[in-house]
């Protein structure tokens, strides 16, 4: 199995973690006497309270937190806070209010309530608002207060404490509305609160505030809808394609950010589930089902299995989809290579039989090597639908054509966030004018290299062209910023420089650890290459890098034990006991299940209850990065990875936010990532190249990056190359970009040996073959590109390492693969041959580019959009050799590809046989 965004060291080292911390915690709650549990359990407690001027004597009744520990705890950093009150006994969302408490416990209870369930704590928040929302007396208890500061509603204004307890209970059910378990009583008094609005009952200002955040309140009922689970597929929609949003707009104020959060989502549904629905179509017409098993894209035959020492196992080894349940192991080993296409945080969906009657739905886990090679695959079950028994029976299976791990956790993210969006003028309203960063003060004393400058005035020993130090100057002074940088003009070297700065400067800033985020892997170990050699405080979420410098800097190979509270040891032991527990529950309803509807209604609900606790490991695992990652000066993942840290941003209250490759990132994956505490966005990219990945056709292809260019928003544009030989820089010049200039060191680039031209396109008619995967290849250009490989390396003597080989098709990329002779397949002679999407933001000295499509009709596909034709001809330094049909590409699209001809003819650029000197070297 391959690995993704989510294969980090909390993922795959539960085994680990269980050995570190389960000696030092788990022994306290196996003791045989009452009160050796309650001594030992009570003493990891106070110690992990010694740095938190807290202790364990101000119990005072059972169940209950005396109102000195409350207030003592509102001093407490927040995540502190929770872990402190999740560690006892005691539940803060319980019975912590009587009826004749006073209004000062009131008043510190929902300050403290509302200091947790802010930090949006994945799986804990539905539960704590859920008890919440069912605490009688803090309603009544509010209630009776909201009526008697309205008899004295003839003050201008009411005291600090009033207002906070009217904003902090108002804020908690707005809260418990969003994600969908605020109950009848909330309701009601919501209605009371507006009604004493209206009529004037309330402080004028406070009034103000209130009516603003009880806009969203547009029904009178209660609303239990799960806005996060309409991601998920059920059958209805799989087979009826209902993506239309669930809910209607709400006339208000605040209609714009509600209506524009309503549309990513409906976008990111829109984009997972079209491609998903036109598959299952297919699957359900019976098209070429042999051919689709052969490529791993359906499994006819897999089951799912319980492991039989689950209650002894760890999370990712509970239930396992066995590939070949009734294969031997020749056959498996066979089907190593497919499995690898599972990424962890995929979707599966199994189901009986393809009349789709019923379905089953599995999110893919770690899975240890050993289990891999015996052909199971670790899952979790997420959802189910008019099935009950799952276990040892034959089941269809295939993976959503779409990676769902992103898609699932923005989508989570855009249900529940608040309308105070991160960057609203900017993203929401559409206003040009673009304020300085908060954090960062004009007048403010900087250096740079221990020089001092200042935001307006950027330090002149920056190695920077003109262009690129106004776009430093952009960044510092512009809270919102976008650079634009056609290729080989430095972006990425901009970047660094921007970050560098911030670095020496972070202390005075404050700035927290500066976050860097890109959409591929490769970027992103391209960027901290540079970046290390200014830092080395770098903290690297998500998959294992192949870059051996970088390796270092991998979160999983930091864990340090030590720099892990004792209560957040505590809190996780609680947490993976608490999904045992739901977990064997689930089996004892899954072994008794009897057909009945109750009997199905129960199982679907301990598989929620079961997924709830699965949310809440989650986010214990990202409290225990919070400490690792706090101190650091640079965290950098993909955007991929990031879907599912927001609640790490908002943990260390990171103000700058750095998006490589913006242009290519979608817009709801940008706005996923911002917290409260963003003050500093800045997007770099260059929407001329490629635009985001859409699984759905329809959707139009525009990043937040481009969209914002279009509205008028100022940019910084780079207009240097320096990459390629000018012959290859003429060809995006004016038909990508009005201006693009030559460094000096493009010019002194020597010619390529035994070629008598740098840049060359071989025309032929050759015919493309199309693909069962919607692919083509084009056998003839292969051959061609081979054999030219071959004359580089073994006659002109250039490295392998000189050489990539792309092709917009991944077809065509496999095909070129096997093309090739085996001596530049291995070893320290292998060529590299990637898809132009895949090589994008890098570069090679020699590129050589398969266009494939060669047919008479003019189709050609996505090589029809000038973006993918312009990152296709800007990859090669010092020579560039195309091979296609010129014909047929202009009928696709002539304006762009006429151009390009044209450029071609004038220097003879273009023919029926590469320009091959026929001389050997000396």
């Amino acid at each position: 199995m391959s690995g993704s965004e989510d294969d980090d060291w909390f993922t795959k080292d539960d085994d680990e973690i269980e050995q570190s911390f389960q000696h030092q915690v788990k022994h306290q709650d196996e003791q045989k006497e009452e009160e050796e549990q309650i001594f030992c359990r009570d003493a990891v407690v106070a110690d992990g309270l010694k740095h938190l001027d807290l202790d364990l004597t101000f119990t005072k009744a059972p169940g209950r937190f005396a109102t000195i520990e409350l207030s003592k705890a509102l001093k407490m950093l927040p995540v502190d806070m929770f872990l402190y009150f999740m560690s006892d006994d005691r539940d803060l969302f319980g019975a912590q209010l009587a009826g004749n408490d006073s209004v000062k416990r009131l008043s510190i209870l929902l300050e403290a309530l509302k200091s947790i369930c802010q930090l949006e704590l994945g799986g804990f928040d539905d539960q704590f608002l859920s008890a919440f929302s069912k605490q009688t007396v803090i309603f009544n208890s509010f209630r009776r207060f909201a009526l008697a500061l309205s008899a004295n509603a003839s003050h201008s204004k009411c005291d600090a404490e009033s207002e906070q307890i009217f904003k902090n209970m108002i804020w908690l059910m707005v809260r418990a509305k969003k994600i969908g378990v605020l109950g009848q009583q909330g309701y009601e008094l919501v209605g009371i609160c507006k009604k004493l609005i209206s009529e004037s009952k309330l402080p004028q200002l406070l009034a103000t505030d209130l009516s603003q955040e009880l806009e969203v309140f547009t029904d009178t009922l209660p609303a239990l809808v799960n806005v996060k689970g309409e991601i998920y597929p059920t059958v209805d929609r799989l087979l009826l394609g209902n993506v239309e949003p669930t809910n209607s707009p709400a006339p208000s104020a605040l209609s714009k950010v509600a209506d524009y959060l309503r549309t990513q989502r409906h976008i990111l549904q829109q984009d997972f589930f079209v491609p998903l629905e036109e598959f299952v179509q297919f699957l359900r017409a019976g098209c070429n089902l042999d051919g689709l098993e052969e490529q791993g894209l359906l499994w006819r035959s897999t089951q799912l299995s319980l492991n039989p020492e689950f209650v002894e196992a760890q999370r990712h080894s509970l239930v396992f989809l066995n590939l070949c349940p009734a294969a031997d192991s020749k056959k498996i080993k066979i089907n190593k290579k497919l499995m690898e296409n599972f990424k962890t945080g995929a979707l599966l969906c199994l189901t009986t039989s393809l009349d789709f009657e019923n379905l089953i739905l599995c999110t893919v886990g770690y899975t240890k090597p050993d289990k891999l090679k015996d052909g199971l695959l670790s899952v979790e079950i997420v959802r189910q639908h008019n099935i009950g028994q799952i276990y040892e029976r034959p089941l269809i299976m295939f993976q959503t054509p779409v990676f769902f791990e992103p898609y699932v956790r923005v989508h989570n993210y855009l249900s529940t966030c608040s309308t105070e969006i991160p960057m609203r003028r900017y993203i929401v309203d559409g206003q040009i004018d673009i304020r300085p960063p908060a954090y960062i003060k004009p007048n403010v004393q900087l250096t740079y290299n221990r020089k001092p400058f200042r935001p307006a005035l950027p330090p002149q020993n920056l190695p920077l062209n003109d262009r690129q130090m106004g776009a430093f100057k952009s960044a510092y002074t512009n809270e919102f910023c976008i650079i634009q940088g056609p290729p080989g003009t430095g972006k990425t070297h901009v970047s660094v420089e921007v970050v560098n700065s911030l670095i020496q400067n972070a202390k005075v800033l404050c700035t927290g650890p500066i976050i860097v985020l890109t959409y591929t892997n490769d970027s992103l170990d391209k960027f901290l290459v540079k970046a290390s050699k200014y830092t080395k405080e770098i903290l690297r979420f998500g998959c294992q890098t192949r870059d051996p410098e970088i390796a270092k800097f991998n979160a999983n190979q930091l864990l340090d034990p030590d720099l892990v509270p004792p209560l957040l040891k505590r809190v996780w032991w609680l947490v993976n006991t608490e999904y045992k527990e739901q977990f064997q529950r689930l089996q004892t309803l899954y072994a008794n299940f009897d057909g009945s509807e109750k009997s199905y209604q129960e199982t679907l609900i301990g598989q929620e209850q079961l997924q709830q606790v699965s949310e809440k490991l989650d986010t214990v695992r990202i409290i225990f990065q919070y400490y690792l990652a706090r101190d650091k000066d640079l965290l950098a993942m993909t955007t991929t990875c990031a879907a599912r840290l927001n609640f790490l941003f908002r943990l260390l209250k990171s103000k700058c936010f750095i998006f490589e490759e913006a242009a290519e990132i979608q817009e709801a994956h940008i706005l996923a990532c911002l917290t409260p505490h963003t003050e500093h966005v800045i997007l770099v990219g260059d929407h001329k190249q490629l635009q985001p990945f859409t699984g759905c056709s329809q959707l139009p292809q525009v990043s937040l990056f481009e969209r914002l260019i279009a509205q008028g928003l100022p940019y910084s544009l780079l207009n240097v190359q320096y990459r390629m030989r000018p012959c290859i820089s003429s060809l995006l010049v004016p038909s990508f970009y009005e201006e693009l200039l030559c460094a000096d060191s493009v010019m002194a680039y020597e010619d390529i040996r035994l070629m008598d031209k740098n840049l060359f396109f071989l025309q032929h008619n050759q015919p493309e073959k199309s693909q069962l995967d919607m692919s083509f290849e084009n056998l003839h250009e292969a051959k061609e590109l081979a054999k030219l490989t071959e004359f580089l390396l073994e006659n002109a003597k250039y490295e392998a390492s000189d050489i990539v080989i792309l092709s917009p098709y991944n077809g065509q990329v496999e095909r070129i693969k096997k093309t090739l002779p085996m001596k530049y397949k291995i070893g320290p002679n292998r060529v590299q041959v990637s898809s132009v999407d895949s090589f994008q933001g890098l570069e090679a000295n020699i590129v050589l580019l398969s266009l494939v499509r060669s047919n008479p009709t003019g189709h050609i596909g996505f090589l029809a959009k000038p973006n993918r034709a312009c990152v296709a001809l800007s990859r090669a330094r010092w020579a560039l050799y195309m091979i296609g049909n010129m014909e047929t590409l202009q009928q696709g699209n002539s304006e762009l590809w006429s151009a390009i001809a044209e450029r071609l003819e004038e220097t003879n650029a273009i023919g029926d046989a590469f320009p091959i000197v026929v001389r050997s070297t000396k």
